[in-house]
């Protein structure tokens, strides 16, 4: 077990650093780190690279994230969920309806520009903001885009509603429900909340932290041991034969125009690839295949000609 993916059930009170530290220990593999931070209060899926995995991290970092959770409306806290201070407490209007309420999560939908919380786990000159925050020193990061492909409010009991965000990597949940107690007029903060999918990875395959770490038998720890080849497939891929491999592996690299050729061969019709990043993979004497590499589809706009070559893969 050199390299491969974890998908973690974390639970609530853990931070997703004392959960890599744990799997680390555990398997005793002493390099591993995570796709995606999940504050402590927050349980679901955790994506851990192991060894040699962990060069492919950016890769699965960009997919859309699913959440289900619940928000609190009436109160408002300083790290914008329970854990928090409570700052101030409004009476949630009487004629709030649940029509109303996804009326204004849906202002909250599509492209948008966000900061990062005060307390969160950004950095400002090296520093964490909420240690930051800690002290009583606010800084205002400068905003990001993110998108918030959709914004589900699936139930209102007052003074909670359950709701379920699909969305961009960066995207804090917290802030989103901070935002919607400001549009409804009587403040909000996140209450619970559970990441249930990342791209294609969903939390029905994950293992939960205390089952993986109750493991006694190396087999049993493997069997939950996901190839990186497969937690990469859903990201395009161009097949080319072994000679070609073999040049892009000492750095030669490929044009834009054999790209093409390529994926025109293998796929009839092709026009336009929408994804930034690809697979090149090379058929095995087995008949196989198995990941070249990963790389860059070229900015056309900028005139770029070849294929960026970004991580070579040897899972060895």
């Amino acid at each position: 077990m050199n390299a491969g993916v974890i998908l973690i059930d974390k639970p609530g009170g853990v931070s997703s650093f004392q959960a890599v530290h744990r799997v680390r220990k555990k398997t005793g593999i002493k390099k591993a780190g995570h796709t995606g931070t999940l504050d402590p209060m927050a349980t679901g899926l955790l994506t851990i690279c192991l060894g040699r995995a962990t060069r492919m991290a950016r890769f699965m970092t960009d997919a859309a994230k699913t959440y289900q959770g619940t928000i609190t409306l009436g109160m408002e806290t300083d790290t914008y969920d329970l854990t928090g201070n409570v700052l101030r407490e409004s009476p949630v209007p009487e004629n709030l309806t649940l029509e109303r309420i996804q009326k204004e999560a849906a202002r909250l939908s599509g492209p948008l520009m966000q900061s990062p919380p005060p307390f969160s786990a950004a950095k400002h000159k090296g520093r964490p903001l909420y240690k930051l925050a800690r002290q009583g020193i606010r800084i205002e990061k400068q905003p990001r885009a993110i998108e918030v492909y959709r914004f589900s409010v699936d139930s209102f009991e007052p003074p909670v509603l359950e709701f379920t965000i699909d969305c961009s990597k960066g995207t804090y949940i917290r802030s989103l429900a901070h935002e919607l107690g400001g549009l409804l007029g009587c403040g909000a903060c996140l209450s619970s909340l559970r990441r249930t999918r990342s791209g294609w990875l969903s939390v029905d395959r994950a293992v939960s932290l205390d089952d993986f770490l109750r493991a006694f038998k190396p087999s049993e720890l493997r069997s939950w041991v996901m190839p990186v080849e497969l937690v990469l497939s859903h990201i395009p891929a161009i097949v080319v034969d072994t000679e070609q491999a073999e040049s892009i592996q000492y750095g030669q690299g490929m044009s834009l125009e054999k790209a093409l050729r390529c994926l025109e061969q293998q796929i009839p019709g092709f026009q336009t690839l929408d994804s930034r990043y690809l697979r090149i993979m090379a058929v095995s004497e087995q008949g196989k295949e198995r990941l070249v590499c990963m790389a860059r589809w070229p900015d056309i706009s900028r005139d770029e000609e070849r294929i960026q070559i970004l991580r070579v893969w040897n899972p060895n």
